[in-house]
């Protein structure tokens, strides 16, 4: 695989640019013990090849389990595991996948909410790591019982729960994001629910159009995604939920 000409994530213009890390600041790294790589794709991807040292959890969603999908895991069981990925309160959490950011980001947000904010994401993920003939592995890694303890403090900031997103529907201050495939805001694909479509007076805007096309996609510029953003309604004025 040709390695495309990538602007480094220092220079796209991000107000938080340490929330990247290189493959290359990775590699010096890779072996640090307060360091947790997590691959964040499903297992069936991870079994096929991932970076050394990297663990994968039993669901990219963290949520309650793989029948019951609808929240993140309470305090109790995101701690658990938190655990298992031998990921405490110290522990710089570095998260990667195929195909884009969209898993590690998520990553990021449930490490967030529940309080833990040194989280990074390794830019260009993967693909970028194959690309430069980096080594994988198929064998799995497992971190169980090499961290502390990990401290789940919810931060009811960053979430929206039901009633405040009926209370944003009709208010002029706020964004109601949904950035979902096509498919899922017109209703065709129900992702197996009972019902499609989307929340009223929501803007749509997949999450796709804020990576860059190629084999190994990035996130884009902050002036890509300023431009993105405005021109669907979406401006820092603007409370945002997105969903």
């Amino acid at each position: 695989m040709a390695i495309p000409s990538i602007i480094p994530p220092a220079d796209r213009g991000y107000t938080t640019p340490e929330i990247f890390v290189t493959t290359d600041w990775l590699v010096d790294h890779i072996n640090d013990p307060n360091v947790r790589l997590v691959d964040t794709d499903v297992p069936e991807e991870y079994e096929k090849g991932h970076i050394p040292n990297s663990v994968n959890p039993v669901d990219h969603y963290y949520k309650t389990s793989l029948e019951e999908r609808t929240h993140i895991q309470s305090p109790e069981q995101f701690e658990q595991t938190m655990a298992e990925l031998g990921i405490d309160d110290d522990t710089t959490v570095v998260g990667y996948n195929r195909g884009g950011g969209v898993y590690s980001f998520r990553l990021m947000w449930a490490l967030h909410y529940y309080g833990h904010t040194n989280v990074k994401i390794l830019d260009g993920g993967l693909e970028k790591w194959v690309a430069e003939g980096r080594e994988t592995t198929k064998e799995s890694f497992t971190a169980a019982g090499t961290a502390g303890s990990f401290t789940a403090k919810a931060n009811s900031e960053i979430f929206a729960s039901r009633e405040r997103v009926l209370d944003s529907i009709d208010d002029s201050s706020t964004i109601i994001l949904d950035v979902r495939s096509d498919d899922e805001w017109t209703g065709a694909n129900k992702r197996g629910g009972p019902r499609g479509g989307h929340i009223p007076s929501a803007v749509h805007l997949e999450w796709t159009n804020f990576m860059t096309e190629g084999d190994i996609p990035v996130l884009k510029t902050a002036e890509e995604i300023r431009k993105l953003l405005s021109e669907a309604g979406v401006t820092p004025d603007k409370n945002v939920i997105t969903y």
